[in-house]
């Protein structure tokens, strides 16, 4: 992967990530053993990456809180409760009206939360942004399932492991200021 592709990513997605609430997403994993937090940022820092990658114009700060609150859906789903069964279909709508609760959203966000499991959500996604963050989403579940698996631990490592701490280590870097643009003008 390209260097400094990464660390433009990871410097974008930095300034969103000191918001104490989405700090509520590590209480639960996602994937293996990868916090829902953790997945949020992988596929926020992939979605930047390829929009990038493939010289897309697209809506940025849409892009990147879209795919951090994607499942902002704020339970175990692992756990079997009768409220959750069908977590795959019903998740974007419960991490949309949290989303929604918890932060001013657009359209785009709100469109990149309810169509993020298509061709699960059965209406397929509107936006360009939409797509990608559907698409890097079933990507890094792949990655992270697999990657729990001992003989893949090079692909944990770079595919996990070192985004995870460039983008942690940019938002240290950005200082606590991450915590206002999730908050800031819709």
């Amino acid at each position: 992967m390209n260097r400094r592709l990464q660390e433009q990513s990871a410097e974008k997605l930095s300034l969103y990530l000191g918001d104490e609430r989405l700090m509520k997403m590590k209480k639960y994993v996602q994937h293996g053993d990868v916090s829902t937090y953790d997945h949020a940022v992988l596929v926020a820092f992939y979605s930047c990456m390829l929009a990038c990658r493939l010289g897309l114009k697209c809506d940025e700060r849409a892009l990147i809180r879209g795919a951090l609150l994607h499942d902002y859906y704020l339970y175990d789903w692992h756990e079997k409760e009768a409220w959750h069964k069908w977590h795959g279909f019903r998740h974007p709508r419960f991490a949309m009206e949290n989303a929604q609760r918890d932060f001013h959203l657009s359209e785009k966000e709100i469109e990149i939360i309810r169509k993020h499991m298509w061709p699960l959500t059965i209406i397929p996604p509107r936006c360009k942004e939409a797509w990608i963050v559907n698409g890097t989403d079933t990507w890094i579940s792949l990655i992270e399932s697999a990657a729990r698996f001992r003989c893949l631990s090079a692909l944990r490592r770079s595919w996990i492991d070192r985004p995870l701490r460039l983008s942690l280590r940019y938002a240290e870097d950005a200082g606590r200021q991450a915590s206002t643009c999730m908050t800031k003008e819709k």
